[in-house]
């Protein structure tokens, strides 16, 4: 019995003993002179920056709580996370009138919610007014810390990182109504990249969170808050310039402006066909567009959420910076038809497994009164009907004898949701402690911890999950799964699917650690268990990395 418990096999051992080396960033060479340029205006309006004891202190403290998150303990945090992302908007309010309904524009310098003005009048005080142009400028360093245009000159400047053309990075450029992709074949050239951006070109980084451990933990609590997956790219543009033809995309997006300015327009549906789309379009004609229904301009620190199937395009604005900013989405083929073409299958299956009706055979030679070229045939009409009228019967039969798995197709949707999000933000203790076992383990030191480090907890120790929703039970067959996202790659499903199987009399156990988190649960405790397995299922989930340990 105990054998059958302890499946972690040696070749599972052999994947989550051996950590992927993280490739490390080199510092980059002196930036091309149109680099410099982003740089130096960035350092220019930190400099002229204005030290105020006033509201604008508070805004700075507000600002900082996005990058304090990523190392946050608090269960609360992904929650947080997006009250702050869209902050002065309260999620309960995006989640009622804009989330998939219509577009939101935050406009923080200057300006409060949706860009109504509350700039200082000419009447104030000086006082007040300096206090305004203070939280402008703190406004205007909003997502500050995450992503900049800096962390793409580094990418491209470090050799060991190999950056390819198509798969890394992309040079682009919309003109004469057309969009043109300027990659060259291999890995990208840093001369070359900045060769073409200093002619107009635009730099798109694709996956910035495969080297970017902020933009990695901002998409780990997105996929937290949503329980879906998310993604994220960065876009480079040369003032007075555009990157991309007019189009729509299959995921929801979130655009923050990080540097420089840039004009955003966006245009109402064509028709119901472009209302939440499975399937990004090709690129649009501007030309064929109707007038847009927002078009306004992003500054740093703004943030602009379109819903999926919202037609945009956007421009650099002419006589300033570069325009950076960062695209989050979010929710690409997560909806009720991907979710009802994996309940429908199993439902006929189900079906056949109890009914007869769904096994008999078809009508003899069905096929030649049902079929696109009998749809107009009037001499078949009572034929078809009948036919109709059959499966709208055994349709009927599925909806009425409940033959729909609704928890199996969610299970499968979580399955996928586990293996294509980036690997979960882990807390700051969680860290130290998996970091000290780890220590310890490789000393072998004869310690507490080194007995923890080594697998050997005991009944009286308490364990916890290290980290919200980063495993998902699921039952197949006599099989308790938990599958697992710790040792997700930054890249969407990098990694093969991970996964420990059990018995499935462990499933309350593993349920129970599951619903405690972030508490500890004591290993005596485990439900359902005897002793030893009580013991081996725990160390079974240390060894994974899946929880911490501590003593009573």
């Amino acid at each position: 019995k105990v054998q059958a418990l302890n499946t972690f096999g040696a070749q599972n051992q052999a994947k989550l003993a051996g950590e992927r080396k993280k490739k490390k960033k080199k510092k980059g060479k002196n930036p091309s002179s149109a680099l410099s340029s982003v740089k130096d205006e960035k350092e220019r309006s930190t400099s002229s920056k204005r030290t105020n004891t006033g509201s604008s202190n508070g805004t700075k403290k507000i600002h900082s709580l996005g990058t304090k998150l990523l190392s946050s303990s608090d269960p609360n945090r992904a929650d947080q996370f997006f009250a702050w992302l869209i902050d002065p908007v309260k999620p309960s309010d995006f989640a009622k009138e804009y989330f998939e309904k219509k577009h939101l524009l935050i406009q923080r310098a200057g300006k409060k919610g949706q860009g109504e003005g509350d700039h200082a009048k000419p009447g104030d005080d000086q006082d007040a007014k300096e206090r305004a142009d203070a939280e402008d400028e703190d406004d205007r360093h909003y997502y500050s810390g995450f992503y900049g245009s800096s962390d793409i000159k580094a990418i491209l400047e470090n050799e060991d990182l190999k950056i390819t053309y198509g798969q890394d990075i992309d040079i682009t450029k919309f003109a004469g109504g057309k969009r043109k992709t300027l990659n060259k074949e291999g890995q990208a050239e840093p001369e070359h990249v900045w060769r073409k951006f200093e002619n107009g070109c635009s730099v798109r980084v694709l996956r910035p969170q495969e080297y970017s451990d902020n933009v990695c933990g901002m998409l780990s609590l997105m996929d937290e808050y949503w329980g879906r997956v998310s993604g994220a790219n960065a876009y480079l543009t040369p003032a007075n310039t555009q990157g991309f033809a007019p189009h729509y995309d299959d995921v929801d997006v979130y655009i923050l402006q990080l540097e420089g300015r840039k004009r955003w327009r966006l245009y109402p549906a064509r028709g119901p066909d472009d209302v939440l789309p499975l399937y990004s379009s090709q690129d649009l004609d501007p030309k064929e567009l109707p007038e847009p229904m927002l078009d306004t301009v992003l500054s740093p620190g703004d943030l602009l959420y379109a819903p999926r199937g919202t037609i945009h395009q956007a421009v650099a604005l002419p006589g300033g910076p570069a325009s950076l900013h960062l695209t989050i989405s979010s929710g690409q083929r997560w909806t009720f038809s991907d979710y009802m073409a994996l309940l429908l299958p199993r439902a006929v299956d189900l079906a056949a497994e109890s009914d007869a009706a769904f096994r008999a055979s078809l009508p003899r030679n069905f096929q030649d009164y049902m079929g696109v070229i009998h749809v107009d045939k009037t001499k078949l009409a009572k034929k078809r009907v009948a036919f109709r009228d059959l499966i709208f019967g055994l349709a009927k039969k599925l909806i009425t004898e409940d033959y729909f798995a609704l928890d199996g197709a969610a299970d499968q949707m979580a399955r996928d949701f586990i293996h294509g999000r980036v690997p979960p933000l882990l807390p700051k203790a969680v860290r130290k402690r998996l970091a000290e076992a780890k220590r310890n383990n490789d000393d072998g030191r004869d310690s507490s911890a080194g007995q923890e480090s080594a697998g050997q907890l005991t009944e009286t120790m308490h364990i916890a999950l290290v980290a919200k929703g980063c495993a998902r039970l699921v039952m197949e067959g006599e099989a308790a799964m938990l599958y697992f996202s710790t040792t997700n790659s930054k890249v969407f499903k990098g990694e093969e699917e991970q996964s420990l199987p059990f018995a499935d009399h462990c499933a309350p156990a593993l349920e129970q650690i599951l619903d405690a988190y972030p508490r500890f649960v004591r290993i005596g405790d485990l439900e359902q268990l005897e002793k030893e397995e009580q013991l081996v299922v725990a160390n079974v989930l240390f060894q994974a990395g899946l929880v911490v340990a501590k003593h009573g």
